[in-house]
């Protein structure tokens, strides 16, 4: 077991750095993405905020899924940009980037799907929890404290698993089905690899919290810039590579029985 986590964890390194040997070399395309998506973000907060009274409704819905599109579009042109440099292409063509109305709806009904998962684990959660009342443990710990955190790790795992949907339906323009059918078999034995990879990108960010905890705020805002600046925008680069690497191992069907792979 412990020769498998020293591979486990040897593995997850070796996509972690190859990850920010890709970013270093394209550093301002890769993060320029990213600085898009947040000022995206923000002015999609301030519209909603200091303008909602100024506007009529239409306006508003109009205003809406402009950007809803604009945000997710940027988020698929970043993992295309990131798939092609996994890929040692450097340069494609401007509309090789730009996903097509299909993939974009198939992204959209993927994060549906994974919102009525974690509905669906939580309120599991919560019925698996309601025992705990007859044991003195109180409402209000298992509603705000227990089930959250349940459904928290369940949904890590479930993450992890159909994580590479949206690369599926860049790569293949398979349909959401499909693209979550292949992400959980293409995840089938690489679980414990993507979850180490996971606790490395995020060790930033949980150091930054533990140091902001104790009072060392120097040290917590130094892990803040890394997480900002060299983190957050190497996490599409860390999931491509990853990818990129395990569709070269995979030896599966191309349209997987989901029960044969969730284990």
């Amino acid at each position: 077991m412990l020769e498998f986590l020293k591979e486990s964890t040897f593995r997850a390194n070796d996509v972690f750095f190859r990850a920010l040997g890709i970013l270093r070399k394209h550093y301002f395309s890769v993060a320029g993405l990213c600085f898009l998506l947040f000022v995206t973000n923000s002015l999609s907060t301030y519209l909603a905020l200091y303008l909602s009274d100024m506007l009529g409704a239409e306006i508003k819905f109009v205003l809406f899924l402009v950007f809803v599109i604009l945000f997710f579009g940027l988020q698929l042109v970043l993992i295309k940009r990131a798939i092609l440099l996994s890929k040692n292409i450097e340069k494609a063509e401007l509309k090789s980037y730009i996903p097509t109305t299909n993939q974009f709806v198939q992204f959209i009904l993927g994060l549906l799907l994974y919102s009525l998962i974690t509905g669906v684990v939580y309120l599991l959660c919560s019925i698996i929890g309601m025992p705990l009342l007859y044991l003195g443990v109180e409402m209000d710990k298992i509603i705000y404290e227990i089930n959250p955190l349940l459904t928290g790790l369940i949904m890590m795992f479930v993450l992890i698993r159909i994580s590479f949907f949206p690369f599926f339906i860049l790569e293949n323009n398979f349909n959401i089905i499909r693209s979550v059918k292949m992400s959980i078999a293409f995840t089938k034995g690489n679980t414990i690899n993507l979850l180490i990879l996971m606790v490395i990108i995020a060790s930033a960010y949980l150091g930054q919290l533990f140091f902001e905890y104790v009072g060392y705020s120097v040290i917590a805002k130094i892990l803040g810039a890394i997480n900002t600046f060299v983190i957050i925008p190497s996490v599409s680069l860390v999931l491509a590579v990853a990818y990129v690497g395990m569709i070269k191992e995979y030896k599966g069907s191309d349209d997987p029985e989901l029960l044969n792979n969730i284990l």
